[in-house]
Formats: C-alpha cells, structure tokens, sequence
C-alpha cells in the first residue's frame, strides 16, 4: 500500500511537466477555433471552415506530371489560389496578393508556403500553366481530371466563389479558413496568419 502511494506520488512531477508543455500550444487552438471566447477585436478576419478537412487524400498533378507530395507541406501554413483554365487577371492578383503577404511576414515568411490549384475550364480542358516570373517559390498544382468534384467539394467552390477566395491549410494538412479578398483586405488577412503563426510556434515539429 505504502508502495503504491509512493509511486503515485512519484508520477505527479511528469503529470504536471506534461501539461506545462501541452496545455499553451492546446489552449491557443481551441481559442483560435473557438473565437467567440476571445476579447472583442480579437476574433479572426477570415471564415473557420468547421469543421477542419484534411487534404491528404486530394491528388494534385504538377506542371513536371509528378503527384504533388503533400508531406513537403508539413509544418507550414499554406495559402491557396485557385483558379479556372488558365491564371490571369484576378488569380494572378491573389498570387501577387499572397506574396506580398507572407513578404511582410518577415521572418516567420518561412513557415508560410504558397499553392496555385488550376481547374479545366469548358473549352479548355487543359489548365495552362502561367508564367511565375517574380512569384519565386510559389509551388503549383494541376488537378487532373478524374479530380476536380474532389477539389470542388473539400473546399466548397460552388459556395466560397473561388475566384476571389485565398484559403489556408494549416500545418497538419487541414484547410481550415477562407478569405474573401472582395471584402477583406491583404492587412486583415495578415493579421490572421500572424495570430496563426503565434498560436502555432509550440507546435511539435511533425506531430499529427
């Protein structure tokens, strides 16, 4: 009996340092996801899409003809442009718009990464590829045929209008927010993605 309570005793440190370090990085999501529980002024600019999609299963072709590998996504926060036959005018803006986003991000821009999904269009059943000169780093995906009810359906095309849409997946691979860029401004969305970046920092690299 002595025996028992001592070792039980002898489990409260790791208890409590187990919580130390879990409970911050916990409690800043559930606030973040749960912005109604926050001091006024303090709530997200963007939509929660709730609740959170994984992408994992979405199959991405790239311009080289590989499947885009959605493990090089790991622990960054991506935006995501789509656009419809070809990238010009409006999606070409969005693109320009998330670069010089995560440009003011400063230092944190390393965690933030940037993704161009084409959709055929009627008449043009092959997404052309748009010249990226000045949008350096920028990774783009071509949805293959087979995939665009995929596509259409995880991130609601038909409801989010797409085409003024900039969405964000988070670094476990889960489109979670949509902006509007028709009624939301680059700053608005940047105050979002620096409120994600620090509810995120003590995130474990690689957790799932």
């Amino acid at each position: 009996m002595v025996e028992a309570s001592t070792r039980k005793r002898s489990l409260i440190p790791l208890v409590i340092l187990v919580l130390v370090f879990a409970l911050p990085p916990l409690a800043s999501w559930v606030l973040y996801l749960n912005p109604q529980w926050l001091p006024a002024g303090r709530s997200n600019q963007g939509v929660l899409l709730e609740p959170p999609r994984s992408v994992d299963g979405l199959r991405l072709i790239t311009p080289q003809g590989e499947q885009l590998a959605w493990a090089d996504f790991n622990d960054k926060w991506t935006l995501v442009v789509i656009g419809r036959g070809e990238c010009t005018g409006d999606c070409m803006e969005r693109l320009f718009q998330v670069r010089q986003i995560r440009r003011a991000l400063g230092g944190q821009r390393q965690r933030v990464e940037r993704l161009l999904i084409l959709l055929p269009q009627a008449g043009r059943p092959t997404p052309v590829i748009p010249s990226l000169e000045g949008h350096e780093g920028t990774r783009v995906g071509v949805v293959q045929l087979a995939d665009v009810d995929g596509v259409e359906a995880l991130f609601d095309v038909r409801e989010q209008a797409p085409d003024h849409a900039i969405f964000v997946i988070d670094p476990q691979r889960m489109l979670m927010m949509v902006h509007d860029t028709d009624v939301m401004t680059s700053k608005q969305i940047l105050k979002d993605l620096e409120k994600l970046l620090k509810a995120s920092q003590n995130w474990v690299t690689g957790a799932r």
